[in-house]
């Protein structure tokens, strides 16, 4: 029999090639905060708490949504855990779902601490899970597995087969390392086929806790696909506010060291920090912008003076490709204050960021605040139209029958008393200015600057005459 194997691997190939872009063109979520309806009180929050992660999951596809509330689980109605919806787009946030753990980020006080998420397919130990960051493996139960990343943050992963672990206590582990395959794994019961994936930092106000998970996994994945992460919203071309709860608002860095305040600030809420001074940022703001318009634009930044008191606040401008740094005293007034104007193009790949590495040292317990962001267009004044110029008044009109007798008084017989010798005429100039090509408003070819206007009356007079002289000096031959 004639083997099939080039087709097979042809097959493959092509699989691998078009299978991504597919994966990255479908790829869509909920926002953060959003989940299934009857499923609890989610948190909106947009930060990134693990900036730059991998995804937990090895390959794509995946899905993050709700085991207990999809198709097959508890009180996910009809149908089964394969279910095509739970393998489809787009993703849902479950954190803060209904459950009784204590969680204090969670509007309820209690709820899920992580996020779901279902492997490519619903088979059992195919698909593996792996590290988040580089870090250490610090404890494996009977379901779970804990990896704390050399930052300090925690890695939780669970329902991993426990024969198929790859991994052990103590052991170092890169990012990206293969750990375990997902199951359905569950201390002598069992689950759904997927992977509990959780975050566990310590938060100023409330220390150690489960963090959000959704928007370090969206981030992750968009990474993963090779697509880069959707615009969080668009910049009116006139101009508007991000706030610090604006989907384009972010947190990063060590993320735990912000403090929120929900009494103070626009809008009714900011965040603070202490400045200090380190040679690099420890945490730090952004705002995102994606610009509907290019143009020039105000940048201004909210303060409130409770929370303001750095003197040397350090901002960043990005746009058109360029980079302005910033001190701003964020002391010195209330309200909006201004960064400067800058010209942005138009789209994505531009951003304003407040660094906490001030200069100023942290035993001063300087507060450095970040709340609302305000562009403003900056629209040039229209210049006053071109005024129309005036038109030269009338030349001095041309007198077709000048003060001499019509040729008929000229006949061969008659003689022009007084008449002056040649010799002695003078060709009068008009009176006033010439007139110049500039100031003319004939539609005639111009005269040079300045030169003078022979005036036509004396040239019509003179002609006579000398058609006189001419006759008179026949008639005497």
């Amino acid at each position: 029999m004639k083997s099939n194997r080039p087709t097979i691997l042809l097959g493959a190939l092509l699989s691998v090639l078009i299978w991504p872009a597919s994966v990255a063109a479908d790829f869509t979520h909920q926002p953060p905060g959003q989940l299934v309806s009857g499923s609890g009180s989610g948190r909106a929050d947009n930060t990134v708490y693990v900036p730059n992660m991998r995804f937990p999951i090895e390959q794509a596809p995946a899905y993050a949504n709700s085991q207990v509330y999809g198709r097959g689980g508890l009180h996910g109605g009809g149908g089964g855990q394969c279910d095509s919806q739970n393998y489809s787009y787009p993703w849902w946030d479950n954190y803060c779902e209904t459950r009784t753990w204590d969680m204090p980020m969670c509007p309820s006080g209690s709820g899920h601490q992580g996020q779901d998420i279902r492997p490519a397919t619903c088979e059992n130990k195919k698909h593996w899970a792996v590290a988040a960051e580089d870090g250490r493996i610090t404890n494996i139960g009977t379901y779970s597995v804990s990896l704390v990343a050399n930052n300090g943050t925690l890695h939780r992963y669970l329902h991993m087969d426990p024969a198929t672990l790859a991994v052990s206590v103590n052991q170092a582990v890169s990012k990206g390392q293969r750990m375990g395959l997902v199951s359905n794994a569950f201390g002598g019961s069992s689950t759904t086929i997927h992977l509990h994936y959780d975050i566990r930092q310590n938060v100023s106000g409330v220390g150690a806790t489960y963090v959000p998970t959704y928007m370090s996994l969206v981030r992750s994945y968009q990474d993963l696909i090779g697509r880069p992460a959707e615009p969080c919203g668009t910049m009116a071309a006139e101009g508007g506010i991000i706030d610090d709860d604006h989907a384009c608002f972010f947190l990063l860095g060590n993320v735990s060291t912000w403090r929120q305040v929900n009494n103070a600030g626009h809008g009714g809420g900011l965040r603070w920090t202490f400045a200090y001074d380190g040679a690099q940022p420890d945490g730090y703001a952004r705002w995102e912008l994606n610009m509907a318009q290019a143009g020039k634009y105000r940048v201004e930044v909210h303060m409130a003076s409770q929370y303001a008191k750095s003197k040397l606040a350090r901002y960043a401008v990005r746009s058109s490709a360029q980079q302005a740094d910033v001190r701003l005293d964020q002391t010195s007034a209330e309200g909006w204050r201004t960064l400067g104007e800058y010209d942005f193009a138009d789209g994505a790949d531009q951003w304003v960021e407040l660094y906490d590495n001030t200069g100023e040292p942290l035993s001063a317990k300087l507060e450095l605040m970040v709340d609302a962001l305000r562009l403003s267009r900056i629209v040039p004044p229209t210049p006053d139209p071109d005024p129309e110029p005036d038109p030269d008044p009338d030349p001095d009109p041309v007198d077709p029958n000048p003060d001499v007798e019509p040729d008929a008084g000229l006949g061969p017989d008659v003689e022009v008393p007084g008449l002056p010798d040649i010799d002695d005429r003078i060709i009068d100039e008009p009176s006033g200015e010439a007139t110049t090509s500039e100031s003319s408003s004939c539609a005639c070819t111009s005269v040079t600057t300045g030169s003078p206007r022979l005036p036509i009356a004396p040239l019509l007079f003179f002609g006579l005459v000398v058609s006189a002289i001419s006759w008179r000096s026949r008639r005497r031959r």
